[in-house]
C-alpha cells in the first residue's frame, strides 16, 4: 500500500495529465479558437454562436403544452448541473476540491442537454448509450438539423471509424490541424475502444461523439480513479480542468437553448429560464451568472432569430 501511495503522482500523470487533460485541452483550446477573442468571459463567445447558428434556418414550431413535460424538465436538469459546476463562483480552490465530482456535474450538463432534445422526438428511450446514439443519429447527423450543432461539438468519429468534422472548415488554425484534431480523433477512437471493451469486445455499429467520450471519462472517474484526484496539484492543472469543462458545457448550453427556441420560441424557453431562476435564488440562495449572461444575449439578440 505504501509502494502505492508513493507512486500516485506518476499514476495520476498517466492516467489522468497523459490521456484526459491531453483531450480535454485539445476540445476546450479549439472551442476557445473559434468563439472566444479573449479567455475570459461569456458574452462575446455567446453572441457569436448564435451568429453561427442563424444560417440553419428554421425549424417546424411546436406550441408549448403549459404543463410539466420531459424536454423543459432536462432543460432545467442541465441548468442545475451547469449551475453546480460553477459554484462556489469566485474561489478554484474550494471548486475543485472533489475535482472527479466537477467532471461529473460536466457529464450530466451535457448529457441533460441533450436528453431535452431527444425527448423532443422519443419519450420511451432509456440508457445513457441509447439516449447518446439516438442524439448522434437523429441531430448531429441528420440532413436538416446538423446545420444547428456547431464545431467541435458535432465532431464524431462513423462506424467505419472515419473522423468526421463536417461545418467545420473555419478551424483552420494551424495548431489545431497538426496537434488539435488529431488529439480529438484519438480521443474518440479511444472512446470506441472503451466502449467495445464494456461490450465484451463486441464491434460497436454506432458514431461516437464528444458525449460518448464524457460518459466514458465519468465512468472512468467515478468507478476507477476518483481517488487519483487528490494528486490534482498545482493551480495550472486545476486551472486546466475547470476551463476546459466549462468550455464543453457552455457550447452544448447555447446549441441547445437555440435549438429550443427555434422549436418553441423564445416566450416558451425563457419562462423556463425564469422559473429556474427565481426557484435557484429563493431556494438555495445563489446566482447563475453565466446562464443569466447567456439570457441576456439572447434577448438583446431577438431579432436574429
Amino acid at each position: 500500500m505504501v509502494k502505492f501511495l508513493d507512486s500516485l503522482p506518476q499514476v495520476f500523470r498517466e492516467r489522468y495529465l497523459d490521456v484526459h487533460e491531453l483531450y480535454l485541452k485539445s476540445i476546450a483550446d479549439v472551442i476557445t479558437y473559434l468563439y472566444w477573442k479573449k479567455r475570459r468571459g461569456w458574452k462575446e463567445p455567446c453572441r457569436k454562436m448564435i451568429l453561427k447558428l442563424i444560417p440553419a434556418g428554421n425549424l417546424p414550431r411546436r406550441k408549448d403544452v403549459g404543463h410539466e413535460t420531459l424536454h423543459f424538465r432536462n432543460l432545467r436538469n442541465c441548468w442545475y448541473h451547469e449551475c453546480a459546476l460553477h459554484h462556489p463562483l469566485r474561489n478554484i480552490d474550494r471548486r475543485l476540491r472533489f475535482a472527479a465530482w466537477k467532471i461529473i456535474q460536466c457529464y450530466y450538463t451535457v448529457f441533460s442537454s441533450i436528453a431535452s432534445l431527444v425527448r423532443l422526438e422519443n419519450t420511451d428511450i432509456k440508457g445513457h448509450d441509447r439516449f447518446l446514439n439516438f442524439y448522434l443519429s437523429n441531430f448531429i447527423c441528420r440532413r436538416n438539423r446538423r446545420k444547428f450543432f456547431l464545431p467541435p461539438a458535432n465532431f464524431y468519429l462513423s462506424q467505419d471509424g472515419i473522423f468526421s468534422r463536417k461545418f467545420s472548415k473555419k478551424v483552420n488554425w494551424k495548431y489545431a490541424d497538426s496537434y488539435h484534431l488529431p488529439n480529438i480523433k484519438e480521443c474518440l477512437e479511444y472512446t470506441k475502444n472503451e466502449m467495445q471493451q464494456e461490450n465484451d469486445d463486441r464491434e460497436l455499429n454506432v458514431r461516437i461523439g464528444i458525449p460518448h467520450y464524457l460518459k466514458i471519462l465519468r465512468d472512468w472517474t467515478n468507478y476507477q480513479d476518483a481517488y487519483l484526484f487528490f494528486r490534482l496539484y498545482g493551480q495550472t492543472v486545476k486551472q486546466n480542468l475547470d476551463f476546459c469543462l466549462k468550455r464543453m458545457t457552455f457550447i452544448h448550453c447555447v446549441q441547445t437553448e437555440f435549438f429550443m427556441m427555434k422549436t418553441f420560441g423564445w416566450d416558451a424557453v425563457n419562462l423556463q429560464f425564469e422559473t429556474f431562476m427565481d426557484e435557484l435564488e429563493t431556494n438555495l440562495g445563489i446566482s447563475s451568472p453565466v446562464l443569466e449572461c447567456r439570457f441576456n444575449v439572447y434577448l438583446e439578440n431577438l431579432d436574429l432569430f
